[in-house]
This record gives C-alpha cells, sequence and structure tokens, in this order.
C-alpha cells in the first residue's frame, strides 16, 4: 500500500550523528532502514547499536559500498537515503566514500531525495579555507557536484557546531571536559556562532526529507537562543558554577602557528576553529533564495537553550575535594574503573539497579571521545556520581578509592579493542594505600587464568598479565574477589562462534581451523590461540570448581540466565536461539554484572 511518509535508507547509522537520525526517522513514524556493513567486523557496539535499531522496529540491509550489486538492491527498496558517514578527521574520514552511494542512486534510479554527509560549516562558502582543513570542504563539494551531476534530487543540511563537542569545554580545542582554572579565548572572543544540540540534528533533517521546500536546498540549522559569543558561552559557564576563570586571549597569527608541531587531525581541527572563531564563517552571511531555515520550516520542533554542559560543581567531583560523609547505607558504596567500556557500562548499570551508591572513575585521558563522555553523562543522569583522576595521579587516585567500599574493576583485556591490564598495578597501590576497601575485583571476565598455566604464546600473555594483577593484589592483602565469566556470549553466539567477524555466517561455518596464524596481526594471533583453548582443550569446562571458588548461578539462583530464556521458547528452540543472537543477546550480558552486585549486598566473605 502507498505510505505516506517515505521510506527511509540511513548509511552510517550507528556514527554520532547517524544513530539520532535512526532515531529521529523512527520517531517521525518513517519506515527506517539502517545499512548493516559487513566492514564492521568485530566492532560488538556498532553491532549491538545496529539491534538495537532493529528492536525499535528499524529494518537492517545489508550491504558493502564495495559490492555495487548489493548496494542497489539495498537502495531499491527506498525513497530516501541520507548519509551520515563520518568525515572527522579525528574519530574516522570517509566522505569519499559516498562517491559509491551516487553511482548505486544512480543506477537505482528510484530515489527521490539523497542527504549526503555534511551537517557542519556549509562546503560552499568555504571556498578560501586554510590548508589542512579545507580538505573536508573540498570533499563534501566533490560529492556534491557528482550528485547534481547525477541529477539527483538532494537536501544538503548545514548544522553549524555540534553543542556537546563545543559547548561543555567552552570550545577549548583539546578536551571535552570544562577547563578548571583558564580558558583560551579565540581572538577578543566575540565573534558568533551557533551551538545546535545533536538530537536536534536528527530532527530536523528527517523533517526536511518530504518537505518540497527543501529540494536542492542547503537547509541551515539556526537556533537564534543558540547564537552566542564564545565570551557568552565562559559567562554562562561562570555564572552556574559561581568561579571566574583566567582568560588566555590567543590572537590568530598566533592561533595558527601553534599548529605546526600538531598531528594532522588536529591541523584540520584548528583550521576548522580559526574559520568559525577569528572569520564567523557561521554567521557573517544570509541564507538567500537557494537556502532555507530549519527552525523557520518546522517552529513545531521545541526551541530555546538547547546546549547542554555536562557538568557543574555537583556533577563531577574531584577525587581531591571535602565531601559530605553519607548517612548509613545497608549497601556498599561501589567505584567502577573503566566504566564505559564493553563490561563496564553493565557493571555501572547494574550497581545503580541494585541500588548501590555508585561512582564511576572519570579519567581526563577521556581526552575528545565524546561517546566515551555521554555514557558518562548518562550514568550521572541515572544517579551515579562521577569522580575525576587520572591512574597516572596516584594523590588523586587514593582520594577516589577512600570514598568508597568496594572498587571493580573493568579496564580492556581484549587486544582486539585495547588493552590495559597492567594499568590496575596502579590501582592496587592506590587501594593499598587508602586502607579503606572492603573488596577488591580486578578486570578478569572470561576465562580463568589460574588454570592457564600451560596456554600458547602470544594469548598467554593475557593470562599472565591477570595473574600477576593477583599477585599484587594478594600480596597487598587486599579483600578480592575474582569473577570469570567464561564466553561473552555477543561475541560468540550470534557467529557461531567465528574468529574474524560478529556476523552469522551464510553459507559455511569454521568448526576449526587450519592454525595458519603467523601471517595475522597480532591481536587476531592472541584470539586463536584463546578460541584453541576454549574449542579444542575445553579449558572453559574440563574442571571442577573446589573449594577455592564458587559457581554463580547456584549462588544467586533468582537470576533468569540464558538457559531460563531459551526454556520460554515453545515451538522450536532454533528460532529462538536466533531472535536472541539478533535482538535478544544482551540479556545474557547483565548476567556477569548482576552476579557482582549480588556478591556485595550478601555476606560472602569466603568466595
Amino acid at each position: 500500500m502507498a505510505m505516506e511518509k517515505s521510506r527511509v535508507l540511513i548509511v552510517g547509522g550507528t556514527g554520532y550523528i547517524g544513530r539520532r537520525i535512526v532515531a529521529a526517522s523512527l520517531a517521525e513514524g518513517h519506515p527506517t532502514f539502517v545499512l548493516l556493513r559487513p566492514e564492521i567486523g568485530l566492532d560488538i557496539d556498532k553491532l549491538q547499536i545496529l539491534m538495537a535499531f532493529k528492536a525499535q522496529g528499524a529494518r537492517l540491509l545489508e550491504a558493502s559500498l564495495d559490492d555495487r550489486e548489493g548496494l542497489v538492491a539495498a537502495i531499491r527498496q527506498v525513497d530516501v537515503v541520507v548519509s551520515a558517514m563520518s568525515g572527522v578527521h579525528l574519530r574516522s574520514h570517509n566522505l569519499m566514500l559516498q562517491l559509491k552511494i551516487v553511482e548505486a542512486i544512480k543506477q537505482a534510479g528510484n530515489v527521490k531525495r539523497f542527504l549526503p554527509s555534511e551537517f557542519g560549516a556549509d562546503p560552499a562558502r568555504l571556498g578560501d579555507a586554510l590548508e589542512p582543513g579545507r580538505v573536508t570542504f573540498d570533499e563534501k563539494m566533490a560529492i556534491r557536484r557528482a550528485i547534481e551531476e547525477a541529477n539527483i534530487p538532494h537536501t544538503y543540511v548545514s548544522s553549524n557546531c555540534f553543542a556537546a563537542y563545543f559547548c561543555p569545554n567552552l570550545c577549548q580545542l583539546k578536551s571535552l571536559l570544562p577547563p578548571k582554572e583558564r580558558v583560551d579565548v579565540y581572538g577578543n572572543g566575540n565573534v558568533k556562532a551557533f551551538f545546535v544540540d545533536e538530537d536536534d540534528i536528527g530532527t530536523y533533517t528527517v523533517k526536511s526529507i518530504d518537505d518540497p521546500r527543501t529540494l536542492n536546498k542547503t537547509i541551515y540549522i539556526r537556533p537564534q537562543d543558540n547564537c552566542l559569543t564564545q565570551n557568552e558561552l565562559i559567562a554562562k559557564w561562570e555564572e552556574l558554577t559561581g568561579k571566574s576563570l583566567e582568560k588566555v586571549h590567543i590572537p590568530g597569527v598566533e592561533f595558527l602557528a601553534a599548529m605546526k608541531d600538531l598531528n594532522f587531525a588536529i591541523q584540520v581541527a584548528v583550521t576548522h576553529y580559526y574559520h568559525i572563531f577569528y572569520d564567523g564563517c557561521l554567521t557573517n552571511f544570509d541564507i538567500g533564495e537557494h537556502g532555507a531555515e530549519a527552525t523557520m520550516l518546522y517552529p513545531e520542533v521545541p526551541r530555546g537553550l538547547k546546549y547542554r554542559y555536562p557538568v557543574s560543581n555537583s556533577n563531577v567531583q574531584s577525587s581531591h575535594s571535602a565531601q559530605q560523609p553519607y548517612m548509613a547505607m545497608e549497601k556498599s558504596r561501589v567505584l567502577i574503573v573503566g566504566g564505559t567500556g564493553y563490561i563496564g557500562r553493565r557493571i555501572v548499570a547494574a550497581s545503580l539497579a541494585e541500588g548501590h551508591p555508585t561512582f564511576v572513575l572519570l579519567r581526563p585521558e577521556i581526552g575528545l571521545d565524546i561517546d566515551k563522555l555521554q555514557i558518562l553523562l548518562a550514568f550521572k543522569a541515572q544517579g551515579a556520581r562521577l569522580l575525576e583522576a587520572s591512574l597516572h595521579d596516584h594523590e588523586g587516585l587514593v582520594a577516589a578509592v577512600r570514598q568508597v567500599d568496594v572498587v571493580v574493576s573493568a579496564m580492556s583485556g581484549v587486544h582486539l579493542r585495547s588493552h590495559n591490564l597492567l594499568l590496575q598495578l596502579k590501582l592496587v597501590e592506590a587501594i593499598k594505600e587508602a586502607g579503606n576497601v572492603k573488596r577488591f575485583l580486578p578486570s578478569e571476565f572470561g576465562m580463568d587464568p589460574s588454570r592457564m598455566g600451560n596456554a600458547l604464546k602470544p594469548g598467554r600473555v593475557t593470562f599472565d598479565e591477570k595473574m600477576e594483577i593477583r599477585r599484587a593484589i594478594e600480596d597487598a592483602k587486599i579483600p578480592h574477589t575474582y569473577v570469570s565469566s567464561n564466553c561473552f556470549a555477543a561475541y560468540f553466539c550470534p557467529n557461531l562462534s567465528q574468529l574474524t567477524s560478529l556476523l552469522p555466517p551464510k553459507e559455511r561455518v569454521n568448526v576449526y581451523g587450519d592454525g595458519n596464524v603467523k601471517d595475522m596481526q597480532f591481536a587476531f594471533q592472541v584470539g586463536i590461540t584463546h578460541f584453541y583453548h576454549i574449542f579444542y582443550e575445553g579449558c572453559l569446562t574440563n574442571f571442577d570448581i573446589g573449594d577455592n571458588g564458587a559457581e554463580a548461578t547456584m549462588l544467586y539462583p533468582e537470576l533468569a540466565l540464558l538457559s531460563q530464556i531459551l526454556s520460554r521458547c515453545e515451538n522450536s528452540i532454533t528460532p529462538c536461539l536466533f531472535e536472541f543472537m539478533l535482538i535478544g543477546y544482551v540479556e545474557s550480558s547483565n548476567e556477569i554484572e548482576l552476579i557482582i552486585m549480588f556478591m556485595f549486598t550478601l555476606d560472602c566473605e569466603h568466595y
């Protein structure tokens, strides 16, 4: 049947802006499709974002940008294509890959509107931009020319400054956190810019796709209440915190000269900042007849001062600062280190759900990782408190530890993502000096390293490092619990335990391997040896637990586990299992952290 609203395909839907466009498309009632690219590989976070979209009603279309036939087939199922592929050198930079989308749209011949990835300053107005930052604008213009030469109906979206990148840090270049003592001011600080809430960018983008007023035009998102100078932004922060900052004014020539020793990605950002805060490139023109202003087109979208500061005096607690003591509580105060990680954020969620006073370490090393910062702010909104301290700041770390009863480390030990296990030695030293911790749970969450003394190289590095941490804990006589959680369901079930992809195999499945690991990168060699011990030697099941351990499902039978989830399938295990793989396996991911929270709550001194 004919639909009132266009069918929308989002490419780059797991990205920073892309996932907001998907959410807006679903909220606006569009039949929403998201491209699932096989290149996702082992990026579990992206896969789980995609599964969340599916659970909310989106359809996933699998196609590679390098597979013209598959891409054309996907595009022929929709009316509108929106690209949100990254054009930020600090994260990734894939703008020119959109030429493949343009070619596929041209061949498909059915698309009513294409919105390429722009979402920043209007590249058509930056023909004189400085090197090296002009590469972004040049590439966006190359995409525009390809679109127009192919006579593809289009809309370009100029969304100005993303609020979360520019407001919380008062427009500082190298950090997303607010400055504490001094703030760099660009020139006189009086150049206006527009700061736009990222969720609003998604909403305005989706509203434009069926609007004839935006066809073959550029729409500019210019909320007037969010048109501020840097000085005005700083003043609002000072009013909020009650603290004045030292202002250091930087002349334009000096600002540009400082970039010569920086890496390429930061140099690109420096030149973009220059055009925004010295040239005023976002506000020094009238839109004209070839564009339209989004807040005027769609006055029904709530307006007002929508930028968000992530911190205030009560948001982030310096680990050194004085603090009111908590009233006596039945449940332990818990500090999670590595709380933004794959397991860490689940432990934070479980700690909050179990009613623990929950603290999360905010490490200054977060830098420009906007996703981690927003996870931390979501924790705060849910009731967690953020303690700022670096693992390299022993005094600050000790001060943080002294505010809690239990410390849980979820620092990454997976070489495919990052590997920071031995940094926990700094945590052990801080806990030892603090002297108040009732329980420490180091980052294990896999197979028991004490049973892997004969593990193969190079994979044994993981177990050796975990044992080194254990020895340090026990030498310091720190009360502890080690958690062996075996295989993470989302890494092993959907892909039928294949090593190099998280997606289910289509034609064939490996049942296991040819042993040719020597030419693989180190991270995959580690993975190979771990898989070998699991699937050939049975290292997870070839022993009895004994007196020095305990089995979690026996300790906490009240928790609903995977076996109970599967037993609810009345007709057939197979369809339910695959539905579990594709949507519901997050249920099993919660088992680890729920078990940990019960350890805090119950008297488990003998574990």
